[in-house]
């Protein structure tokens, strides 16, 4: 049996105890090679020991896993994220596809994600990261979103993205330009990422950029018209606080 070389990157004593004896009894591929508490630790000890397998915590004491990325020079390993919290830190980490465990940590959920590490290579969990790094950034004055499609990572202002629309598991993206992107992740995970962005959803299938609205057209069930004269309709549910926000933003 050919062992994983493992980091845990951790800074709760227990946390470190469990997930240690979950990988033993679990995954005894996983060799657990070393485990730092703090981001300074963490940067030593990933370049020295060139791990192939990282658990990362996501909030450390002192500052967050997406400090740590950023810093990094050696990128040739895989990753699965740990929180106690399921909402803290997980926008671009759904979007850009990576793994993460809640904690305390199941058993069968651990298998799971290890076994799904092993499957991917070096260089498409690299372009994950990249991804994520760059849409951890996603905030109003970067105003740039990074999409992973089948051809790779591509760079994207937000301005430039009309609309979003769910293609069941996929989400399709339009452009100003009349360029279309499809990504493999559903739209609640966009909606997530870009609600505080401009971008408001009107119905189950459909995010708009409100820098693209043309008008709000109260018949036939209300829907709205977007600069490009494409017309969309709002959902009962959701007419309400679309009509609240553009009542207080114009």
């Amino acid at each position: 049996m050919e062992l994983i070389k493992a980091l845990i990157v951790e800074d709760e004593a227990q946390a470190i105890a469990a997930l240690k004896s979950e990988l033993h009894a679990n995954c005894p591929d996983i060799k657990v090679c070393g485990i730092a508490s703090t981001i300074p630790e963490a940067l030593k000890l990933i370049e020295k020991l060139k791990p192939e397998l990282i658990f990362l915590d996501i909030q450390l004491k002192d500052g967050t896993s997406f400090d740590l990325l950023e810093q990094l020079k050696y990128h040739d390993f895989k990753i699965i994220f740990t929180t106690a919290y399921s909402q803290y830190a997980l926008k671009a980490i759904k979007i850009s596809a990576l793994d993460y465990l809640l904690k305390p940590i199941d058993s069968e959920e651990l298998v799971l994600a290890v076994n799904k590490a092993k499957a991917v290579t070096i260089e498409h969990s690299k372009l994950k990261l990249e991804s994520l790094v760059n849409n951890n950034r996603v905030h109003p004055l970067h105003k740039k979103l990074a999409l992973q499609t089948s051809k790779g990572i591509f760079m994207y202002e937000l301005e430039t993205i009309v609309r979003l629309q769910s293609e069941g598991n996929y989400t399709r993206i339009y452009f100003k330009s009349g360029k279309k992107e499809i990504v493999a992740k559903i739209l609640r995970d966009f909606e997530e990422l870009l609600e505080s962005l401009g971008f408001v959803r009107i119905h189950n299938s459909h995010i708009i950029n409100l820098n693209h609205l043309e008008s709000y057209i109260n018949r036939d069930g209300g829907y709205v018209v977007l600069l490009d004269k494409t017309t969309l309709p709002v959902s009962k549910r959701k007419k309400k606080s679309l009509l609240a926000l553009l009542n207080n933003d114009f």
